[in-house]
């Protein structure tokens, strides 16, 4: 399985999938508006699937103390070839089912933006948030994004059994399980599926502010989670 993640993102321009358009930046404005608003100022970040370091660079800029790391060659050399590469604290090669045992509770976020996208056994994933929650400090936050299960098919392409959806359900037992408490679970795009991705694209500047303004307040909202796809489960490590 890791060869096929590998192959995809070789083969995926993962540097502009969050920026190309409106109905992409849905996603991220989403995410950093959640960040801005719970990240204390200084804290050390490990942004654990960085992918193209889109996250990674943001928080940097912010003042943040960022580790970036992914599972895929190819996306940490796009983040080394950045001219901002020296803003981060490190970049490396890592995978989240098995992090460095010096990092642990090391940081005081945790990202792990992506490896819940792809696991497909129940053991990895569970792994996968044990080890967040392991490297992260005590009363510190660990954020896991996931592809919610509404009953579709994935994919559509070569690819599709590279992707995996989770469940309100799975989540919140496995990183409860872990030893997080929710603060928030975050619907990241909503839905774009019902109104179609033309709508915001074709909308103007303050159109789409407006939108998203809205979309902030009812992000929560399980119907809306449903609606979606991309979904931001945020939780605390338990002192």
């Amino acid at each position: 399985m890791q060869e096929k993640v590998m192959s995809y993102y070789e083969n995926y321009d993962e540097e502009g999938r969050l920026y190309r358009s409106n109905a992409h930046m849905t996603e991220y404005l989403t995410s950093i508006h959640f960040f801005d608003k719970l990240f204390p100022p200084s804290s050390y970040v490990l942004d654990a699937c960085a992918g193209a370091g889109r996250y990674s660079f943001y928080l940097a800029d912010k003042g943040y103390t960022v580790t970036a790391c992914d599972l895929v060659e190819h996306n940490v050399s796009i983040i080394k070839s950045s001219p901002c590469a020296n803003k981060l604290a490190e970049i490396s090669v890592c995978d989240v089912l098995d992090m460095p045992n010096s990092w642990k509770n090391k940081f005081d976020i945790v990202l792990c933006m992506g490896a819940l996208y792809h696991l497909q056994k129940y053991t990895d994933r569970l792994k996968a948030i044990s080890e967040c929650v392991r490297v992260c400090k005590q009363n510190g936050l660990v954020v896991l994004a996931y592809i919610v299960d509404a009953g579709e098919t994935l994919g559509g392409n070569p690819y599709e059994d590279v992707f995996f959806a989770s469940t309100f359900d799975e989540i919140e037992v496995m990183a409860k399980g872990c030893g997080l408490q929710k603060v928030h679970n975050i619907s990241t795009d909503g839905i774009l599926k019902t109104i179609g991705g033309s709508t915001l694209n074709e909308a103007t500047d303050e159109e789409f502010q407006q939108y998203m303004e809205a979309f902030y307040l009812t992000c929560e909202d399980p119907a809306v989670i449903m609606a979606g796809g991309h979904v931001l489960w945020i939780g605390r490590r338990k002192a």
